[in-house]
């Protein structure tokens, strides 16, 4: 009897590649260019200070901000269309992100700036609008911002202006977690601030390497000093 014939056309599955993340050195100077832009700086640095998905940061009220708790609270997500939607991709992504001291002074500045647009829910991260002679403030703003126009008219520029390798939105989130990780941050606490119920989740598919070789023979000659 001959062998069945095997199918020619089987391979094995690709692994998926890592995405590119920014180094922490990398963050820092995209920080100090959104540091320098009022308008636009904080549409950018947000991510990167809560690893927060974009359809998360775009769906952010104002009212999900407790100034008094220090905290962030993530409870709904922002459909393609800029609709809102009252629920999060897991269960584990209803969460609350602690607000760092810089990440609260940078949002009590723009709470003073951001537009509104009556008879809708006050975003954190609304479309701006259409920009008026200066000084005349812009027209417009305060309704939802896709996250198309958000990716190439903040996001790409503001990038671009860091003079730093191009990489997605979602990209911060990746950097988000590493960094924490690579800090020493048990992945424990990481997975509940990212919003995954299983901490496997953050070590399978969201932390990467941001430090070099050194930093690991460095961490055993600490742990092994006599």
């Amino acid at each position: 009897m001959r062998p069945p014939v095997m199918p020619s056309r089987m391979r094995r599955t690709a692994t998926k590649e890592k995405k590119v993340i920014l180094r922490p050195e990398q963050v820092a100077r995209v920080l100090e260019v959104c540091a320098a832009d009022p308008e636009k700086g904080l549409y950018v640095a947000f991510p990167f200070l809560t690893g927060v998905r974009p359809s998360e940061q775009l769906a952010l009220l104002w009212d999900d901000v407790d100034f008094a708790r220090g905290v962030i609270r993530i409870r709904r997500m922002q459909e393609m269309d800029g609709s809102l939607c009252d629920m999060t991709k897991t269960a584990a992504g209803r969460r609350e992100i602690p607000m760092s001291a810089r990440l609260k002074r940078d949002l009590l500045a723009w709470r003073e700036l951001c537009p509104s647009r009556p008879g809708e829910p006050h975003r954190v991260f609304p479309g701006l609008g259409q920009r008026q002679v200066w000084p005349l403030p812009r027209i417009g703003g305060g309704g939802s911002l896709l996250y198309s126009n958000f990716r190439s008219r903040i996001w790409q520029a503001l990038l671009k202006r860091a003079g730093v390798p191009y990489v997605s939105p979602h990209s911060a989130r990746h950097s988000f977690i590493s960094t924490l990780q690579a800090e020493g941050i048990e992945v424990g606490l990481v997975a509940k601030i990212a919003g995954h119920a299983n901490a496997a989740v953050t070590l399978g598919h969201y932390t990467q390497a941001v430090r070099g070789a050194e930093a690991a023979v460095g961490a055993l000659d600490r742990a092994y000093r006599a």
